[in-house]
């Protein structure tokens, strides 16, 4: 009645069980970090596996992939996360103690809430920058920033999707420990290859017209 075992029915079931325990493996590594050193680097490891199955790596042992990218990026993703957090601490307080009893002031928050817009940017694509590319931190924010505002409706179908995911945990609380972060990391990665993909295209077509391929600023992984 389910069709086999290469039936949609269980094709998704596999899929399902897959991103299952890749959030639980992220949980796990998150912890084993105490939380404030474990989560950027787990996070990290979720979307090197996540982008891995999307071009088709299905059959890596996530396991053993997991813990090697946790263990080799454990400082510098930690590092590229102390900068994130500075910066977004600075963004909040600006925007929770500055004055508001001039136009100046009023002027200022504005260009704050811009800036904060595009420290969301950055946030929607870093982890995946950073698991699809080498570079240094200071590269990673500036493609970030590049990629999410060259390409706006991509950029908002990420925000869009996170809103979708956001509702449907809120109905269905108990998935989140189980789902949340690893279909998240999923839709992100698979929407920013995307915009990778478009980038590199574009690039080869400038490119084809020269005598020789200008290589981009840092490597594909």
């Amino acid at each position: 009645m389910l069709g086999g075992l290469d039936s949609p029915f269980y094709r998704w079931c596999g899929a399902i069980s897959r991103l299952v325990y890749l959030n639980l493996l992220w949980l796990l590594f998150t912890a084993l970090g105490l939380v404030v050193a474990g989560f950027v680097p787990a996070t990290v490891a979720l979307f090197a596996i996540t982008r891995k199955w999307i071009m088709g790596e299905g059959d890596i042992p996530v396991f053993s992939t997991f813990w090697s990218v946790y263990k080799k990026e454990f400082l510098k993703s930690n590092l590229l996360g102390l900068t994130l957090f500075i910066a977004g601490y600075i963004l909040y307080v600006d925007l929770v103690f500055l004055p508001t009893t001039s136009t100046l002031y009023m002027v200022i928050r504005y260009a704050i809430i811009a800036i904060c817009s595009v420290f969301i940017v950055i946030l929607l694509y870093i982890f995946p920058i950073y698991v699809h590319f080498n570079g240094n931190i200071k590269t990673y924010l500036k493609h970030a920033v590049m990629y999410g505002l060259s390409y706006p409706l991509i950029t908002f179908a990420m925000v869009l999707g996170i809103i979708i995911l956001y509702v449907g945990f809120t109905y269905v609380p108990s998935l989140i420990p189980f789902l949340s972060a690893s279909i998240l990391a999923y839709i992100i990665m698979w929407l920013s290859l995307k915009v990778f993909a478009r980038i590199e295209e574009k690039v080869n077509g400038k490119t084809e017209v020269k005598s020789g391929k200008s290589q981009p600023s840092f490597k594909i992984n």
